[in-house]
C-alpha cells in the first residue's frame, strides 16, 4: 500500500506571479512546505506534479535538490496530471497538497491519514465543510476511485480543481475531518501579496521555526 503525497505546483499563478519561489528568509515558500511534508511518519512518497511549461522547469529543480520524484502532465487539466502522476508512481493513496499552502502540517496529515483507513473512507478531506484555518487544506483520495470515476469528470472546474466532484459525489463514501471551533476564517494560504506579507510577519513571529506544527502557530498568532 503506497500512500502518496502528490503536491500540486507550479509557478504561472495569474494572482500572484511565482508565488511558491516567494522567499522566507533563504528558504522559498515550495522549499519550506516540503521540509515540513518530510517530517510526515505516514507518508511513503512525496512526488511534486507540475505543468509540462517550460516556466515550470525549476519546479524539477527543487525536487531534486531534495532528491524527490517530479512530474510534468497537464496544465489546465490537474486532475489528469494527478491521475497520471498517481498511476507512474504506483500510489494506491493519493495526499493532495497545494504548493500554495506552506504552513501544511505533517501531523495533521498524519492524523488524517489515520482517519482515512479507520473509517475506510474513499475521500477524506478537511474542507468539506472547512473548519480549520485555509492553508492546511489535505484531502486524500483512493486511486481505484479515481480511476473508475476519471471518464466521468467533463467540466472544465472539476478538471482544474481536482475534487469537486468526489465531495459532490453519492456513490463514494466520503469523510470530513473537523474542528469543534471553525477557524475557517483565518487566511494562510498564499494567492495575493498581503498573504505573503501576512506569512512573513507570522513567520518573523514563530523566529523562522518552519517545523512548529500548526497549533504553536496559531497560539502564537492570536498573541
Amino acid at each position: 500500500m503506497t500512500i502518496g503525497c502528490i503536491i500540486q505546483a507550479r509557478s504561472g499563478s495569474r494572482r500572484l506571479k511565482n508565488k511558491i519561489f516567494l522567499k522566507i528568509k533563504e528558504k522559498n515558500l515550495l522549499e519550506i512546505l516540503i521540509l515540513r511534508l518530510l517530517q510526515s511518519k505516514k507518508i511513503n512518497k512525496i512526488i511534486i506534479a507540475t505543468t509540462n511549461l517550460k516556466s515550470d522547469n525549476k519546479v524539477h529543480k527543487v525536487a531534486k535538490k531534495y532528491k524527490l520524484n517530479s512530474f510534468s502532465g497537464s496544465e489546465n487539466n490537474v486532475l489528469k496530471r494527478y491521475y497520471d502522476c498517481a498511476k507512474k508512481f504506483k500510489i494506491n493513496t493519493i495526499v493532495r497538497i497545494t504548493a500554495d499552502c506552506p504552513l501544511t502540517d505533517p501531523k495533521l496529515v498524519d492524523n488524517l491519514i489515520d482517519y482515512h483507513f479507520k473509517k475506510k473512507s474513499d475521500y477524506t478531506s478537511n474542507v468539506n465543510p472547512r473548519t480549520f484555518p485555509d492553508g492546511l487544506d489535505i484531502e486524500i483520495l483512493k486511486f481505484s476511485v479515481l480511476k473508475k470515476n476519471i471518464t466521468k469528470i467533463s467540466s472544465s472546474s472539476d478538471l482544474e480543481h481536482v475534487t469537486p466532484y468526489f465531495r459532490r459525489s453519492k456513490k463514494i463514501k466520503k469523510i470530513n475531518y473537523k474542528l469543534k471551533k471553525n477557524l475557517s476564517k483565518i487566511r494562510w494560504t498564499i494567492d495575493y501579496k498581503k498573504d505573503y506579507d501576512f506569512i512573513k510577519k507570522l513567520f518573523k513571529k514563530i523566529k523562522y521555526n518552519i517545523y512548529l506544527n500548526w497549533e504553536e502557530i496559531y497560539k502564537i498568532m492570536l498573541k
